[in-house]
Formats: structure tokens, C-alpha cells, sequence
């Protein structure tokens, strides 16, 4: 007498996929279920945080690494969703200890002693100083909504005088020309952000370019 047929994989839940895979019962079919579940959202999850789809799409692979090495030790103490998500916020803790800032959605605060460096030029026409005032608010704007990794390649290429090179090796980014790319990809958003603004781009970006 043959057993009960077991359910299709799509029918069960996480925590029964878990099990399955715990019980190595299609161990690599419980696992590719999950991964197919969950991959898009945690891959959205960590992209919206970063800013960057590349290193998103990599800390995502990454992440599932992680599971397969520890699903496992899955003890059903919470539900799988919240076990995944605990571990990619520990995915962006090591981030922010790699990279030596904050990586989240939503943008901190730039200690003002940086901001104040981006200052409009004096000038004696009222009108000029006004438009000068507006375009150094925008820029700064700008530079808020930027990702906070690539901000910090701003700052330090433009304002704390670091090479892109040396800004690599402090970021620990893995890639030698890392903080290169990064720049390109900050300077086209801010380009594209003072444009939206009314504001004279190319004058803007380089503002920073004549404080380095």
C-alpha cells in the first residue's frame, strides 16, 4: 500500500517548505520554492536601502547563501518572512560596518559642517545672490536624495580632498574602480535632480568641483 501523495510545493506554506527541506524531503525543491517567493521582495527590500541596483542585486544573492546555509537551524520560533527579513537588516548591518555609513531608505542628516561648505558666492547684485542662494539649496537638496554610499564619494572626492582610489580601498568596495562608478552615477543624478529644479546644472556640479 503506497503513502499519501505528497502536495504540490506551490500549495504549502513557508514554514512547511522549511520542514520539507529540514526533513530532506526535496530538499532542493523546497528551497527553489522559497527562493522563487521571496526573491523579488527581498531584492526590492534591499534595493530601496542601498540605492544601488547592482550591489542590491549582489547582497540579494548573497542573502540566499546565508538561508541555504541556515535554513537548516530554521526552528520555527517566528515565521519564515520575518526569519529572511532578519536576516537581510543583518545584510545591511554589515554594509553600513563595511562602508562606514548608513544604509537605509530614508536619508539622515549631513553633519552641517559639510553643508556649510556648500555656500552660494557672494556678490553684490541682489538679484544674482538670490538666484546663487537658490541654486546652493537645491544642490543641497540634491545631494540628500542621493544614496547614502554614493553621498559619501561626493563629500570625500569634493570636500575631504580623497582620490577615488583611496576612497575605494576606505569603503571596502570590491571593485578597485568602485567609487569611479559611483561618482559617475551621483553626478548624473544630481544633474538630472538641478534640472528639475530650474537650476543651472553644470554651474551647480561645478560649485563642487572648484571646492576641491
Amino acid at each position: 500500500m503506497t503513502g499519501m501523495p505528497l502536495r504540490p510545493l506551490a500549495a504549502l506554506t513557508d514554514e512547511e517548505l522549511a520542514r520539507r527541506y529540514r526533513n530532506g524531503l526535496d530538499p532542493e525543491g523546497a528551497l527553489m520554492e522559497l527562493y522563487e517567493r521571496y526573491r523579488t521582495v527581498t531584492y526590492a527590500f534591499l534595493r530601496r536601502r542601498i540605492g544601488i541596483p547592482d550591489i542590491a542585486a549582489e547582497e540579494n544573492q548573497e542573502l540566499y547563501v546565508t538561508v541555504v546555509e541556515h535554513l537548516k537551524d530554521f526552528r520555527e520560533e517566528s515565521s519564515f518572512r520575518t526569519w529572511l527579513f532578519q536576516i537581510a537588516h543583518h545584510r545591511l548591518s554589515h554594509l553600513r560596518r563595511r562602508w562606514g555609513v548608513h544604509v537605509d531608505e530614508r536619508t539622515e542628516e549631513v553633519p552641517e559642517e559639510l553643508w556649510g561648505q556648500i555656500a552660494a558666492p557672494s556678490s553684490d547684485n541682489p538679484e544674482r545672490q538670490a538666484g546663487r542662494n537658490e541654486a546652493a539649496r537645491a544642490l543641497r537638496r540634491c545631494l540628500a536624495a542621493l544614496p547614502e554610499i554614493e553621498r559619501a564619494v561626493v563629500f570625500g572626492q569634493y570636500f575631504s580632498g580623497m582620490t577615488l582610489k583611496l576612497l575605494s580601498k576606505e569603503l571596502k568596495l570590491a571593485n578597485p574602480s568602485g567609487a569611479r562608478a559611483l561618482l559617475i552615477a551621483a553626478q548624473r543624478k544630481l544633474r538630472r535632480c538641478l534640472e528639475q529644479a530650474g537650476v543651472d546644472a553644470a554651474a551647480a556640479i561645478g560649485s563642487l568641483e572648484e571646492a576641491s
